[in-house]
């Protein structure tokens, strides 16, 4: 395959590229042909002028297109102008559909792409140009990503040099549209892909969780309006120029192993924050800043990437809000993929791809997404290593860099001693709740857990069970080969109880204190704990015990649902293992009413 790239910016730039283009297409063989417009702020007579002497010249070819904030020709951001792409695929089928006036018909047309995508086995990619709000492309995303998991996806939004420019535009063959979107699926055995997405801001402070929200509106997070976020941690109120003050940090969200970043549009009076793209309750969020030397890194890498895929053409969706916050600099980002292959694309008001894990199509901001394909087996070619260059980076972006670097250091720090405290924490809650003996839950613990147990039986009306356990012989034991022997014994019997028990049941098991035991089974009828507790019992009598060989136990029962006197019930349970020690040992005695 093979990528021209064009600037048009009159009649006669237009005359020339399908010249050259008509010249290229006779002395070549190719099967597909498909142009990509990226447009600055352009009427929309000239656009569709441009759209049907490429329709005219070119019957066969297809044609998808966008406003753009910014159109990349040969590793530069132009001036406002029209930058054409045409991909020549040798042995690659490309179709181009084109959906109108698709406001009020977002599932149809989501559902119609799947068809598109699914009717053609040979698909092995689909590209995506759509329309924003007030199109509901969230009820679209939610049809269209039905598809083959296997098939991959990408694509952007349309976006306006002027942030606040309203017409933005979606190109087709058909006509110029503000209120579509153009579909191109790749097909052939021949054809490799690679798409990727990167970002670069880090996550800073704790983590929240979404707690209200309705697609790209996030009303609530931890239960606060969501706007709270930047109002304590960067004193910016919704009066505030809220795009302006933010636009450096972003939010990170999480959804599963799945991360993205989402951009406020603007905050509600109501504390609800708008977004540029959907949120769901239950992801969790984070703030974020954009650190210079991360996003260079992460570029970098990714370029290294593309240059071992040996590309022969690349395509870059990258968000609007990466050209701000790169401002002058924003070159250094898009020009090294220029160096490994003919590279063009857009500032966007959003990028798609999808999580081929999940099949969901991901809606990004502050993300450059890299397009890199090819047409046949890698050549081994020696492609030359491109890194960015940051030896221009000075100024207010230099500034930047070293206020990241101290806020990153700090942060790692902070992390650090967070994480010592947590584990410090985590210690002295098992030194208050553990018997550090047996590593069972202490006297202290047990009993508070069957004291809630209690309570939840008595409200829920459900019987439960206290079994109280005792060694026998113990203090023999101890006596005749030594405490370090005994020590061992309670371990091994900590063991054989932990193991009768079911945690997820609620049930548990501590250490009453010396050789005494108590164990837990909540939600248990009297017969089931008899046949349980006979089976713990029968469990020690089997077990080969260092030094003593045997060893047995004697055991107490007794039936609860709540409403019983505590103190009377524990003095029960302990009749009951008394009368078991009295009765000869190695047996379970329970609990009866009169």
């Amino acid at each position: 395959m093979q990528q021209l790239i064009f600037q048009i910016t009159d009649e006669k730039s237009l005359g020339e590229s399908i010249h050259e283009l008509t010249d290229y297409s006779v002395k070549r063989r190719f099967q597909s042909l498909v142009f990509h417009m990226y447009c600055g702020p352009m009427e929309k007579e000239w656009l569709e002028r441009i759209a049907k002497e490429l329709g005219d010249s070119f019957p066969d070819a297809g044609l998808m297109g966008v406003s753009a904030h910014a159109e990349f020709y040969q590793g530069h951001v132009t001036e406002p102008m029209v930058v054409l792409s045409a991909m020549f695929f040798e042995q690659t089928e490309v179709k181009v559909y084109s959906f109108p006036e698709i406001m009020g018909s977002e599932a149809e047309a989501g559902r119609k792409v799947c068809a598109l995508i699914d009717e053609t086995p040979a698909v092995k990619a689909a590209e995506i140009l759509v329309s924003a709000a007030p199109v509901d492309d969230y009820v679209f995303l939610q049809e269209a990503q039905k598809c083959r998991k296997d098939v991959k996806i990408f694509g952007g939004y349309p976006n306006g040099h002027n942030m606040d420019e309203d017409t933005l535009n979606i190109i087709h063959s058909d006509g110029v549209f503000q209120n579509a979107l153009v579909v191109a699926t790749y097909a052939g055995e021949n054809f490799h892909i690679d798409v990727a997405r990167t970002t670069g801001w880090q996550s800073i402070g704790r983590e929240f969780t979404v707690t209200k929200a309705h697609k790209n509106t996030m009303i609530e997070v931890d239960g606060m309006p969501a706007v709270k976020l930047f109002e304590k941690y960067l004193h910016v109120l919704p009066k505030d120029d809220f795009t302006q003050s933010t636009r450096e940090f972003p939010l990170y969200i999480k959804e599963g192993d799945m991360t993205m970043l989402r951009h406020p549009l603007y905050a509600t009076a109501a504390g609800e924050l708008e977004l540029a793209g959907y949120v769901d309750e239950g992801m969790k969020v984070l703030m974020s800043y954009g650190n210079p030397s991360a996003i260079i890194e992460s570029v970098n890498e990714r370029c290294e990437e593309v240059r071992e895929f040996e590309p022969e053409a690349i395509l870059l969706y990258t968000c609007t809000m990466r050209k701000m916050f790169w401002n002058e600099f924003f070159d250094q980002e898009i020009l090294p993929f220029e160096r490994i292959a003919p590279s063009t694309g857009f500032c966007t008001g959003g990028e798609l791809d999808r999580d081929l894990n999940t099949g969901k199509i991901m809606w990004h901001n502050i993300t450059l997404l890299s397009i890199a394909m090819r047409e046949g087996e890698k050549k081994g070619k020696d492609l030359p290593g491109v890194m960015i260059d940051t030896s221009s980076l000075q100024g207010q972006v230099g500034l930047l860099q070293r206020l990241a670097t101290l806020v990153q250091m700090t942060s790692m720090e902070l992390r650090e001693v967070v994480e010592s405290l947590q584990e410090a924490n985590y210690k002295l809650q098992q030194m208050a709740t553990t018997d550090e003996l047996t590593g069972l839950y202490n006297r202290r613990e047990i009993e508070n857990r069957i004291m809630k147990a209690l309570d939840r039986a008595q409200e829920n009306g459900r019987e439960m069970a206290l079994v109280m356990i005792d060694i026998d012989h113990f203090k023999h034991v101890n006596d005749t080969y030594g405490h370090e022997a005994g020590d061992q014994i309670l371990k091994d019997f900590a063991d054989i109880f932990r193991k009768q028990m079911d945690e997820e049941r609620g049930e548990a098991v501590g250490r009453w204190g010396g050789e005494e035991f108590f164990c837990l089974m909540p939600d248990i009828s009297l017969d089931e704990a008899c046949e349980r507790t006979q089976k713990m019992r029968q469990a020690v009598e089997t077990h080969h015990f260092p030094h003593v060989e045997k060893l047995t136990c004697s055991l107490g029962l007794i039936g609860a649902n709540g409403s019983e006197d505590r103190k009377l019930l524990f003095a029960r349970v302990d009749d009951m293992l008394y009368e078991a020690k009295a009765s000869g040992r190695n047996c379970v005695k329970v609990w009866k009413e009169a």
